[in-house]
């Protein structure tokens, strides 16, 4: 019974810190002129070194025919621990 007890509090705690990461994932891509829409774990690497690679799409306006300068359309974010940092923007996707 024990067992079950300290592995739902285990749970519990690594899925408050998945949390914990993707809030600070959303305001590093607001800092960054990317208003968050979706975010997804891109790359995550586990372990005492653990990092995850978040994916953040962002909520941008249309452009009104100027097509000449492409915005990115996501960034990635990593975030080691409690630190999360911008890693680079992707390019908009083309359909």
């Amino acid at each position: 019974m024990r067992f079950v007890a300290a592995f739902f509090v285990l749970m519990m705690t690594l899925g408050s810190a998945q949390a914990a990461d993707q809030w600070q994932a959303r305001e590093v891509a607001r800092m960054n002129n990317c208003p968050p829409k979706k975010i997804e774990v891109y790359q995550q690497t586990l372990g005492t070194d653990g990092k995850t690679i978040y994916r953040v799409e962002c909520n941008m306006p249309k452009g009104k025919g100027d097509s000449s300068t492409p915005t990115a359309s996501a960034l990635l974010v990593a975030c080691d621990e409690t630190l999360c940092e911008f890693q680079r923007a992707l390019p908009p996707d083309t359909k």
